[in-house]
């Protein structure tokens, strides 16, 4: 009876939004559409993220308007396109201000996660036109107190950078934060999107400059934390609150950047004799992954997993991953504490299905490995060859199509690895360089590839290593 009625409210909503574009039905779309990502990343979702991002365009919920236009009483509304002009009225007080400027920042972080996850698709909301200043903290909010917060120029300066107009870090709040380092997590996703010639030295060199770049921002960003962030752990044993899960989940988005970035420099899929594995990115990618394993812990041991959602499910995920990516590479055996993420998944399926699906399919994983029939190393080709073959395009119209049959471990080989599928060769440039570029085999499979931090690639000392 619960599951009818869930699905009855979630028909009903959806279908209301789709009639009503106003910031009521949007934020009831909100909610339906973290519950559809709380449950699976599939085509239901995306649906409901389309729908989400275009109503919050229309009511021009993603700048910082002034004027709002009305239509006088006496008129009937247009039926045309101008009635997108008076589809929402000026706000009638700071705090309904605020709403709406909270309301499009969540619209954004969904976008966000879920286009993230894809790794190919494109954000239904672009940052060039993502114009709110950022939400201030929720005491502040809760509390009715008009503040200022961050807001960044319209013009970018000759590097690209777009300077600060208003900084008033006192105002702001995990969620302002949260909002932060996934405007830079886009930045990085659109990085890894964008294909690479890696026998090219000019471009090895214009990519080094942007990672570094990226690197920077990460770490310009975690300076920028208030010093609460750092007792976190501490606060989680006396108050595993919602407020306090918050910042759970802040730094569980921060981890899922630090890990974005980094892999595709720690573990390329395709290498040549400019682009192998970096010393610096390795760690880099298992400390993020160590701290996210100590936070969860903490929230364990403190039964405060039910108040963390899907972002912090999609970090965990992120993390498990990785160690199987990291085992591939150096062809070790996968670190251990796989097993703790994937009982930290398995409790937290409990409230969100996503996990549970996502523990499944690491364990089947897992097991494969260990059971000796095919290594980590061979999944990640595996699952790199038939994403490449199902990516193929036809020339012309008239060349035949074909049906590949997959399994479900070829699949969950997917799911696991091409997360991490970097970097990514344009057809015309892996035409071109067929048996130059250096690719991981399993021809090669039984000697390890760590590399040497004494001449790593980046040019970087690795912090704490």
């Amino acid at each position: 009876m619960r599951a009818h009625y869930h699905e009855t409210s979630r028909q009903i909503v959806q279908m209301y939004a789709m009639e009503h574009v106003s910031v009521e039905a949007l934020r009831a779309l909100v909610i339906v559409c973290l519950d559809e990502l709380g449950t699976s990343n599939g085509p239901r979702g995306w649906n409901l993220l389309t729908l989400l991002a275009q109503n919050a365009r229309q009511l021009s919920l993603c700048e910082e308007s002034s004027v709002f236009l009305s239509v006088e009483h006496s008129d009937d509304s247009p039926m045309t396109g101008s009635i997108r002009r008076i589809a929402i009225d000026r706000p009638q007080s700071w705090i309904e201000d605020e709403g709406r400027r909270r309301l499009a920042w969540m619209v954004y972080l969904l976008d966000r996660y879920a286009t993230i996850a894809t790794t190919t698709f494109d954000f239904m909301l672009d940052d060039t036109k993502m114009k709110r200043v950022l939400p201030c903290s929720y005491d502040l909010f809760s509390r009715d107190i008009p503040v200022e917060t961050r807001s960044w120029g319209s013009s970018p300066d000759q590097h690209g950078a777009v300077g600060l107009v208003v900084n008033k870090p006192d105002n702001l709040g995990s969620f302002s934060y949260h909002c932060e380092i996934l405007r830079i997590l886009s930045k990085v996703h659109d990085f890894l999107k964008t294909p690479l010639d890696i026998t090219s030295s000019s471009e090895m060199a214009a990519w080094r400059n942007t990672y570094r770049s990226l690197d920077a921002s990460l770490d310009s960003w975690l300076r920028g934390l208030p010093g609460d962030y750092s007792k976190i752990s501490a606060l989680c044993h006396s108050d595993p609150a919602s407020r306090v899960a918050n910042w759970f989940m802040l730094h569980s988005a921060y981890v899922t950047a630090v890990v974005r970035l980094h892999s595709s420099a720690a573990y390329p899929t395709v290498r040549s004799h400019l682009f192998v594995p970096s010393h610096y990115a390795m760690q880099r990618c298992l400390s993020a992954v160590q701290s996210l394993s100590d936070i969860a812990q903490d929230v364990y041991e403190a039964s405060g997993l039910d108040h963390l959602g899907p972002p912090f499910i999609f970090s965990l995920w992120v993390a498990a991953r990785l160690l199987l990516v990291h085992a591939a590479t150096t062809c070790c055996p996968v670190d251990p504490r796989i097993e703790f993420f994937i009982e930290i998944l398995g409790h937290v399926g409990q409230y969100w299905e996503v996990a549970d699906n996502y523990a499944k399919v690491l364990a089947r994983v897992v097991q494969r490995g260990r059971q000796g029939d095919i290594n980590f190393n061979a999944m990640r080709q595996s699952a790199h060859g038939l994403v490449t073959l199902a990516g193929s395009t036809r020339l012309t119209g008239i060349e035949p199509t074909s049906t590949h049959i997959t399994s479900l471990s070829e699949l969950d080989n997917i799911d696991v690895f091409d997360f991490f599928n970097y970097p990514k060769i344009s057809d015309t440039v892996r035409r071109a360089l067929s048996g130059q570029l250096q690719s991981q085999n399993t021809a090669d499979s039984e000697t390890p590839r760590l590399p040497d931090p004494e001449s790593d690639w980046l040019g970087f000392t690795p912090q704490g290593s």
